[in-house]
């Protein structure tokens, strides 16, 4: 499956938080829900939140303070003793809001980061539980963004706009409060002004996320577009389209810029303009309160500097909580996404009484095996097969014909609709999973390398093996000749999938590993169809030798390299055609001698 990557964000934009990923507010489905399961993963943690709440509450009551104290210092203007007091005063509750907002900081960083600790670690031990069916279902690129961007949402809500949310909130709360004590008739006049920048922020905000939306999609674009010409370049110079890709990039960069300028100039006025009806309500509480004042109705000078302060700080704040809320919002979705992974079923576990396999034969049966990976779309249909110990059994037939779905079933990445799989005569669901996959040596159609030196891919899965056991394995499928080539030989530390090796030597590996495994049952998956013939008859005589006193089932394309199996089983729409060994396959010349013919005469 082809992985989407995911476009950057924009940046905080003149004072306007980006409201989530790409500027698109992406809204819950069932925020009250997720708000409880995100509550129950605190657990361990309410204390500190607790003290968050409190110290919130502290750093609000001296930004509320504040004002009210520099207007009684105006007020004590003639009196030296009291404005001592009251610079005292206000000074104390400055170096109060410093200290109680870096201990709210202090907590809220050790807090969010231990829950998203704790979510992460959760999540990823999940997804190691859950079968190949999730995975096959699913882009890559989108469970990365749950693993990685969606984590970030949620840990940036929890860490910032949890505490800021707070703070706000109650600092608009206290500020009203102390409005209404001063002067209720000025603080309804103030709130016309408030009335205003909501009726303008809901509106520039409906307006500047349709942009950012399309911000983002034509962003997807681009880039899903620099991948496929990046990784694939060399077919782009090889049908002479460099000039075709250049154009298709430069339209859907031309469609980015102009979306971009029009969402960041439409978002970009919003706070200029908000600053403009902030400053004019400002002159008019002024003049009002001069007004009054000249009439009588305000004797005090020091009321009128507390409010004309607290109408300042009254509106800014309603900004950033609805910029917090929208970051808030699409943290919560993100939760939901990180939840909806949680809620997935893992494998089956072991059935209760699970038999042991501490020594298998290697007695393989299907009996009537139906299997589909979509519900009513059968892949396997009724087969039925024998295959006895220390057999080497070879599965082919056209593409599609169900081949590798034998294979899932065999190991158990999926199990079966109906009927049944046998191995030594138990059904496989009745033994215990994590035996039952240690008895069978895979080698799949895409090799899988991991970040790591040579030696430890090939023993992989049991570390701490020694070198010559590993040589010897390399050695035995012809891989130690060119691992000795790389620059540091077994120790040669490999890019994630091995991508400076060529196909044919990372397939290598792959058998090498399967060789070292030294399992009693071995299943090659188009093993050798990455490798020159020279290579080929090499592994294939390698692995006449690695399946003798075992099972094997192989599945390849190249009927030669099968010629010699004990068992040859041909599937045809789900089905099994024909079974038996080479000379019997073709002395009933049937769909395998037809094959197999066709295939020699293309030699």
């Amino acid at each position: 499956m082809a992985d989407r990557n995911q476009a950057v964000p924009p940046a905080n934009l003149n004072g306007i938080s980006r409201p989530g990923r790409g500027g698109v507010v992406v809204k819950p489905k069932n925020m009250k829900g997720t708000l409880g399961r995100l509550w129950r993963l605190t657990k361990g943690q309410r204390g500190g939140l607790g003290w968050i709440l409190l110290l919130s509450a502290f750093a609000s009551g001296a930004s509320i303070l504040s004002p009210y104290v520099t207007g009684r210092a105006v007020a004590a203007i003639g009196r030296n003793d009291a404005v001592v007091w009251v610079l005292a005063c206000l000074t104390g509750l400055y170096l109060c809001d410093w200290m109680v907002r870096f201990l709210q900081a202090f907590f809220m960083a050790s807090i969010g980061q231990r829950v998203i600790h704790h979510i992460r670690r959760t999540l990823f031990a999940h997804v190691r539980t859950l079968p190949l069916a999730f995975f096959d279902r699913r882009q890559h690129g989108e469970l990365m963004s749950r693993l990685t961007n969606d984590v970030d949402n949620i840990s940036t809500t929890i860490s910032n706009s949890l505490s800021l949310l707070l703070t706000y909130g109650f600092t608009v709360t206290g500020i009203f409060v102390m409005m209404l004590y001063l002067s209720p008739f000025l603080t309804m006049v103030s709130l016309f002004g408030v009335g205003l920048i909501f009726l303008l922020t809901k509106t520039v905000t409906k307006h500047t996320r349709k942009l950012f939306a399309a911000q983002q999609k034509n962003l997807g674009a681009l880039n899903g577009q620099v991948e496929e010409s990046v990784s694939g370049l060399a077919v782009v110079k090889a049908f002479c389209r460099e000039e075709e890709m250049e154009r298709e990039f430069g339209e859907r960069n031309d469609r980015l810029c102009d979306t971009s300028i029009k969402a960041l100039i439409c978002s970009g006025y919003l706070m200029p303009l908000m600053n403009v009806i902030n400053n004019l309500l400002y002159v008019a509480i002024s003049v009002l309160c001069g007004i009054l004042f000249v009439a009588g109705r305000i004797s005090d000078i020091g009321l009128v500097t507390s409010f004309l302060l607290y109408v300042r700080q009254f509106t800014r704040p309603f900004v950033e909580i609805a910029n917090i809320y929208n970051n808030f919002q699409t943290a919560v979705a993100g939760a939901e996404r990180v939840f909806e992974i949680l809620d997935e079923q893992p494998e089956p576990p072991d059935r209760k009484g699970a038999v042991r396999l501490s020594c298998p034969r290697g007695d393989i049966e299907l009996r009537h095996v139906v299997f589909g990976y979509e519900p009513g779309q059968p892949v396997l249909k009724d087969v039925s097969v024998k295959i006895p110990a220390g057999t080497q059994a070879a599965i082919v037939g056209a593409t599609g014909s169900g081949k590798t779905t034998m294979i899932n079933l065999l190991t158990r990445f999926y199990d079966v609709t109906d009927g049944s799989i046998l191995l030594d005569g138990q059904d496989l669901r009745d033994y215990r999973m994590e035996e039952l996959r240690a008895a069978f040596g895979v080698v799949l159609q895409d090799t899988a390398l991991f970040a790591a030196s040579v030696r430890d891919n090939i023993c992989y899965g049991h570390p701490g093996a020694s070198l010559e056991r590993v040589q010897k394995a390399a050695e035995l499928v012809g891989a130690d000749s060119f691992i000795k080539r790389l620059q540091d030989g077994y120790d040669t530390v490999l890019t994630q999938g091995g991508t400076e090796l060529s196909q044919g030597e990372r397939q290598l590996l792959t058998i090498a590993r399967a060789v070292f495994a030294n399992a009693p049952i071995l299943i090659l998956d188009e093993a050798t169809s990455s490798v020159d013939t020279v290579t080929e008859q090499k592994i294939r005589r390698a692995l006449l030798k690695i399946c003798q006193n075992r099972t094997s089932v192989i599945i390849a394309h190249r009927l030669s390299t099968i010629r010699d199996s004990d068992l040859i089983i041909l599937l045809e729409n789900g089905k099994i055609a024909e079974q038996g060994t080479h000379e019997e396959l073709m002395a009933l010349d049937g769909i395998y001698a037809q094959m197999y013919r066709t295939q020699t005469e293309l030699k």
